[in-house]
């Protein structure tokens, strides 16, 4: 159903932009001597091609989260995972004058998990800790550990917070409060997290910043929480490959 809704709706996109384009490039063609009129018909054209850009976008979040794709399963580590993710952000980080502050776990955090998923769901909420941050310091922390036996990575920000009216509304499919979001951010994280046996929780206070906990399971505790899950798709066990697994042994003693 969400497929063929999807379909129907970007038949209809796919005319708007490719007309808009047109239009484009016929208004750039026009002579200079109608300069109002051939700049109000360019405007017209890139707003309508933002617009259609802008949709597409959020009806790709929207298929993303009600038609979520099958787990690829690897055993990887927790803190290579969030010093990627950050890599990615490094650019844009010092463009706006945003300290990272990352402290990782001493020893490899082995996970049985999506490499893609995981680094999206961290990525989201990097780039939710960036849109939140409204003072001349802009700190974002970023840790790594164990907790009660299971690794986590959290996600700290000394940005504006989230007002407590808007708090038992932040995982609604939709609601945003941010200009230009879609409303699927966090939400697509929960189910990220939940489908790999995990949880999130997140701690605001407003005019102070956010925090941001995703709680997750090592290796062997994926295996047993999921003894039969996706059978095909699970690599061998981190004993046979050698390599990652001392926190999580440390974790289970």
């Amino acid at each position: 159903m969400a497929a063929g809704l999807a379909h129907e709706i970007r038949n209809p996109l796919n005319s708007l932009f490719i007309n808009s384009q047109l239009i484009e490039e016929m208004a750039a063609e026009l002579p200079d001597e109608i300069a109002p009129q051939k700049e109000e018909l360019l405007s017209l054209a890139l707003a309508n091609m933002k617009v259609a850009r802008r949709l597409n976008e959020t009806l790709s979040g929207f298929l993303r989260f009600a038609r979520p794709s099958a787990m690829e399963l690897d055993l990887l580590d927790l803190n290579r995972i969030v010093a990627e993710t950050l890599c990615f952000l490094d650019v844009d980080f010092a463009r706006r004058g945003i300290i990272p502050v990352v402290r990782h776990h001493p020893s490899e955090l082995p996970l049985l998990a999506d490499e893609k998923q995981l680094k999206q769901a961290i990525l989201n909420l990097l780039l939710n800790a960036e849109e939140a941050l409204d003072k001349e310091e802009k700190l974002i922390r970023v840790a790594t550990g164990v907790r009660r036996g299971r690794p986590y990575v959290r996600i700290q920000d000394n940005g504006r917070g989230i007002p407590a009216d808007e708090r038992r509304h932040i995982f609604q499919v939709f609601f945003t409060t941010r200009r230009g979001g879609s409303g699927l951010g966090l939400p697509i994280v929960r189910r990220i997290i939940r489908g790999h046996g995990g949880s999130i929780s997140i701690r605001s206070r407003e005019g102070i910043g956010t925090t941001v906990t995703l709680t997750l399971l090592f290796e062997s505790q994926f295996r047993a929480m999921f003894p039969g899950k996706q059978r095909l798709a699970l690599p061998p066990l981190a004993g046979e490959r050698g390599g990652l697994g001392t926190a999580a042994q440390e974790a289970s003693r």
